[in-house]
């Protein structure tokens, strides 16, 4: 059995929280030149991720392990980086994961991520850089913002 699998059973759910078009509006300026295809590799059909990447001219491959894509046994063949807001209890097994590919990524993830010894030396080692948004996204359309700050953490992005 895959480890998302055992994740999914562990909690029954990916604890998804759609992200606003505004947050990815808001990294589409740092994405580098040479990116030209993005994984979202947590894409449900209607993702606001995907949407707001293809407007901005980049080719999307959108997966999901509820179509069977499996974020640590599946790759596509050809990507640039991976642009994704992953569940949040799994930040960890997913950051691992994508520091293993080796390609630029941007994780739409809580800004206490950055918190943990562990975490820490994780990120000193891979240059991991992070930027922090200067208000806190709605995820759940509601009128106000999330209690929470959200930051998207960056690996070969050259920021």
């Amino acid at each position: 059995m895959s480890k998302a699998k055992r994740l999914l059973m562990k909690n029954n759910s990916w604890g998804e929280l759609y992200t606003p078009p505004e947050a990815v509006e808001m990294i589409v300026p740092y994405i580098p030149d040479t990116i030209k295809t993005i994984w979202e590799c947590t894409a449900i059909k209607e993702s606001k991720i995907v949407r707001v990447l293809e407007e901005n001219n980049f080719n999307v491959i959108g997966s999901h392990i509820q179509d069977g894509y499996d974020f640590f046994e599946y790759e596509p063949e050809q990507y640039d980086m991976i642009i994704t807001n992953p569940p949040y209890q799994y930040k960890n097994e997913f950051l691992e994961r994508a520091f293993e590919l080796n390609k630029p990524f941007m994780f739409l993830l809580p800004l206490t991520t950055l918190e943990g010894k562990k975490r820490g030396q994780l990120f000193s080692k891979h240059h991991l850089q992070v930027l922090i948004p200067n208000k806190r996204f709605n995820f759940l359309d509601k009128k106000s913002g999330a209690w929470f700050q959200t930051s998207w953490f960056c690996y070969k992005c050259n920021l």
